[in-house]
């Protein structure tokens, strides 16, 4: 954890960006929790450190964090989870297990491409495609079920 803390750092400083303790403590918590987390359990985690702690403190930081790459924003879940790929600038593919809620962060350029393509065509910008689907550990759960 304190490699990914020091990298998110040295990331943050090659962008002329700060990492503040703050920043640090929201990824840090977010670390502990297996790099996948709601706002509101962050929250509550600095909470139990610091005392009270207003939403907006968590956000902020998320915020930042999402700005640099650092964290991604899972509009499916209402989760944030970190970034493998920080130095990548171009869109993320989520995938995103409907049953469990894990996500799996790709980066296969040329498998977008093409539905890149399409939304640049329809004057749109994608920065995370989000893609709902059953994970291995829940396909066996999700067959018996059909």
């Amino acid at each position: 954890m304190e490699q990914r803390l020091a990298s998110a750092t040295e990331h943050c400083a090659a962008r002329g960006a700060q990492l503040t303790p703050q920043r640090a403590e929201v990824l840090e918590l977010l670390l502990r929790r297996g790099g996948q987390a709601k706002a509101y359990d962050l929250q509550g985690d600095m909470q139990a450190r610091h005392g009270r702690i207003a939403p907006t403190t968590v956000y902020r930081a998320l915020d930042f964090l999402q700005e640099h790459h650092l964290v991604h924003k899972v509009d499916a879940t209402n989760t944030f989870v970190v970034c493998d790929h920080a130095e990548h600038d171009h869109p993320t593919l989520l995938l995103i297990c409907t049953r469990c809620g894990r996500v799996e962060e790709v980066h296969d350029a040329d498998a977008l491409k093409p539905l890149l393509a399409m939304v640049t065509q329809r004057d749109f910008a994608t920065q995370a495609v989000e893609v709902k689907c059953i994970c291995a550990a829940c396909a066996p759960t999700a067959a018996s079920m059909d």
